[in-house]
């Protein structure tokens, strides 16, 4: 989306009412505007989505409009002429119209800004150190009546050909990272070849523009957690299918409101060998895990979602980050947690006493309140939720990370503490280090477990070092001095 960012051009667009009206489409992100202009009355309220013609024929799409301003009325002189001002989600610059409702999008294609570190792969691209032999070599082989003349410390580069990096079928489709390059021919002003490392997603069906972006947001939350922050959209495409088998027709896409990473709390840049899966090195597993994950995301959707939203802030805490990370562990699914708790004869008998004794006041607030509570008395609550995710790494790596539960429930404390005011061991005033912990712990529990129970191996990303430049790297090297902090406050 880079390429077209302060693109501004006119054309004549068309609304639902197939009204052609003349326009000036300006896109600046989150303040992209079609500008309308007619000497006739045009009505833009109920036209979801728009199309047009530039005045050099090539047409756009414009998907989700919301019209900002409008329908307004001005006067020049004698002549009278009415304007509006549309906001549209989605432009699509290309050879044919798109509308929300069409399945006509068979594949979509995506570069994230960290694409490089995400699917790095050493080999690649390289250069031959004592190039003299391969150059001798090349240079018999040239056809022509040229002699190739070979100087003293000749150089030689080389791609390897390997496009595919990963490809695997998913519930989303196949997705696939690709290596595609581009070059100019090769001349005295020198070399030039670019690569630009794509996500593809081929659909087993056709897909509206909602779909297709829905998919797209699938895949990129788990890119995100791998790279260990948010991913800038630079470019993004869409397939469109076509009726002779041809290869698919492409629109260009620009997303006004696309994700975005906050430049002001921005994370550093993760090196390669700090990711916890390998997209370049072992492409396999990574494909295995991303599949995996994938499968059951619709009942993880919104856990996982809020997982992205807090761990977006990158560098910024706040109060509002920790409770949300501890919430994202409230709606999880069932199926992630023991839907009962073990209780003792003796508190299932109280329980159920208090219950009865309870039932027989007058409704009331407080009453009802009693009886509430007495109700959850054997079913999880949120200490219980965490607990069970913590059990995934304790299992594993319990050594590397020691009294994570008590880590974990100190964290529901201050989240109580913050939602419901309910007293804490901590005075947090004193202590401003300890709800970035809990933050930084609770983050890190849901997204490894997550990548557990995908088939992630710990053990292995453990043994492998960290110069911690992703959160979890920096997790583990610090989790030790941040434990023992932690138990001399509560001592």
């Amino acid at each position: 989306m880079e390429k077209l960012k302060d693109f501004r051009k006119s054309g004549l667009f068309i609304t639902s009412a197939d009204v052609e009206v003349l326009g000036e489409l300006s896109l600046k992100g989150g303040a992209t505007s079609l500008d309308l202009y007619s000497k006739e009355f045009f009505n833009t309220h109920l036209s979801k989505d728009m199309i047009g013609t530039f005045h050099d024929r090539s047409k756009v799409s414009l998907i989700d409009c919301i019209t900002m301003s409008g329908l307004g009325h001005g006067i020049r002189g004698e002549e009278h002429y009415h304007f509006a001002r549309v906001f549209p989600h989605f432009v699509l610059f290309g050879d044919e119209h798109i509308t929300s409702v069409d399945r006509k999008i068979v594949e979509v294609s995506f570069v994230v800004d960290d694409a490089s570190i995400l699917f790095y792969d050493f080999d690649v691209f390289g250069s031959v150190i004592d190039a003299r032999p391969y150059m001798e070599r090349i240079a018999e082989a040239k056809e022509g009546d040229r002699t190739i003349m070979i100087g003293e410390h000749p150089l030689l580069f080389y791609f390897t050909g390997k496009h595919d990096i990963f490809s695997v079928n998913t519930v989303l489709g196949e997705i696939s990272a690709t290596h595609g390059i581009s070059y100019t021919f090769p001349g005295p002003t020198g070399i030039n070849v670019q690569n630009t490392i794509r996500v593809n997603i081929a659909f087993p069906s056709g897909q509206t523009v909602d779909e297709s972006i829905k998919a797209v947001i699938d895949t990129l939350r788990f890119l995100e957690g791998v790279a260990g922050r948010p991913q800038n959209i630079e470019l993004l495409t869409f397939g469109l299918a076509t009726t002779n088998n041809e290869h698919p027709s492409t629109l260009d896409v620009y997303w006004c409101l696309s994700p975005r990473r906050d430049k002001d709390d921005e994370s550093q840049k993760p090196h390669p060998a700090d990711l916890p899966l390998q997209a370049g090195r072992t492409p396999e597993k990574f494909a295995a895990i991303l599949a995996s994950w994938l499968e059951r995301h619709d009942v993880w959707r919104h856990a996982r979602a809020r997982y992205s939203t807090a761990s977006a802030n990158q560098n910024r805490y706040n109060t509002d980050r920790l409770v949300g990370s501890a919430n994202m562990f409230d709606i999880m699914p069932i199926s992630s947690y023991p839907t009962l708790v073990p209780l003792s004869p003796e508190m299932i008998e109280t329980r159920d006493e208090a219950k009865r004794a309870f039932k027989a006041l007058p409704a009331s607030p407080e009453r009802d309140s009693v009886l509430n509570a007495l109700g959850r008395i054997g079913k999880p609550v949120l200490k219980h939720k965490i607990r069970a995710r913590v059990k995934l790494l304790s299992d594993k790596v319990g050594e590397r990370f020691p009294d994570l539960e008590l880590v974990t429930d100190q964290a529901v404390d201050c989240r109580n503490f913050y939602v419901h005011g309910t007293p804490s061991k901590i005075d947090y005033e004193l202590h401003p280090d300890q709800p970035l912990f809990f933050t930084d712990t609770l983050e890190f529990v849901f997204f490894a477990s997550d990548l557990i129970e995908a088939g992630w191996n710990i053990i292995e990303w453990i043994n492998r070092g960290t110069t911690m430049s992703h959160p979890f790297g920096r997790y583990l090297v610090n989790y030790a001095g941040r434990l023992d902090a932690l138990k001399r406050i509560l001592t």
